[in-house]
């Protein structure tokens, strides 16, 4: 299973995939292949989107959010029975480009297994015009060996790049057309749930958890919504409404039809997710905003 990462918290909680035999579990039933999904926006093979990305990113709220991770619900069956962990997020401006700072501490129980404890930590920095991509991820899974993911990727606009990775160790690998950063992921669906243009978003997102070729990700927006009374997110950033947002994350693989995993989640206009829920199959995994502190923005 992919460990996945999208930016400013829109699927995070991706990285908290363990591989599928460590809980028996299985696909989850959701989205269909983006290549089989009817009125898709699918990726463009050109034009101008660097200006469009930062005009966006100048409207978000640079912020430090804590989640608290919970089991949602797991099948009969399954052999999770509890999860118990945090998620701490920073997404920064800083003038020429974006950075990101998460933290993941969580633990899985088992019926029949000793609990598994799993920490990840990722720092990102993403230029503003799209080009470059920094990144380095460190897993740390009880029971496994330690794994890092070190390099940066570059895009040429629309027509791809490559990721030069420096760990775990020295490889190039290609991304194709149309190819986005996480960050430029989350601001371009932002943009779409503003204006309608397309229910259904899909965009290969390269984050660099996997020494691999991005995959594309399936985004259905749905209509805005008043957040739950949200204090939290009221009090700290005066919003009151958010799009309900589902993301499907698919392998680079045309042959395989169904997504690794999917995630739904409220999305709020300035790039704060209010609260998600990650579906691995035989269990969901629920985060829930607990502390949301806004950020200075600077003066570049």
């Amino acid at each position: 299973m992919r460990a996945r990462l999208v930016s400013m918290g829109l699927a995070s909680l991706a990285a908290l995939a363990l591989p599928a035999a460590s809980w028996g579990a299985t696909t989850p039933a959701a989205a269909p292949s983006p290549a089989a999904t009817p009125g898709v926006s699918p990726p463009s093979a050109g034009g101008p989107m660097a200006a469009t990305v930062a005009a966006l990113g100048a409207q978000m709220s640079p912020h430090r959010a804590a989640y608290r991770l919970t089991l949602a619900s797991s099948k009969e069956g399954s052999r999770v029975t509890g999860v118990v962990g945090a998620m701490n997020f920073a997404w920064n401006d800083v003038c020429r480009g974006w950075t990101t700072e998460q933290r993941f501490q969580i633990r899985f129980l088992y019926s029949e297994a000793d609990d598994q404890e799993m920490t990840t930590s990722y720092t990102t920095w993403e230029a503003k015009d799209g080009s470059v991509y920094r990144f380095n991820v460190r897993k740390q899974t009880t029971g496994q060996p330690d794994e890092e993911m070190k390099g940066v990727a570059t895009l040429s606009g629309e027509d791809g790049g490559v990721a030069h990775f420096e760990k775990p160790k020295p490889q190039d690998v290609q991304l194709a057309p149309g190819t986005v950063f996480p960050t430029a992921h989350t601001l371009l669906l932002i943009d779409q749930a503003r204006h309608g243009d397309a229910p259904v978003y899909v965009r290969p997102v390269f984050d660099g958890s996997e020494a691999e070729e991005a995959g594309p990700v399936s985004a259905v927006i749905g209509k805005a919504k008043p957040l739950a009374k949200d204090a939290i997110v009221v009090a700290a950033l005066h919003k009151d409404k958010a799009w309900p947002v589902h993301l499907a994350f698919f392998p680079n693989d045309e042959q395989q039809a169904l997504p690794d995993y999917d995630t739904a989640m409220m999305l709020m206009d300035n790039g704060i997710v209010q609260s998600m829920l990650i579906d691995y199959g035989d269990f969901k995994v629920r985060a829930e905003l607990m502390a949301l502190e806004p950020l200075p923005k600077p003066a570049c």
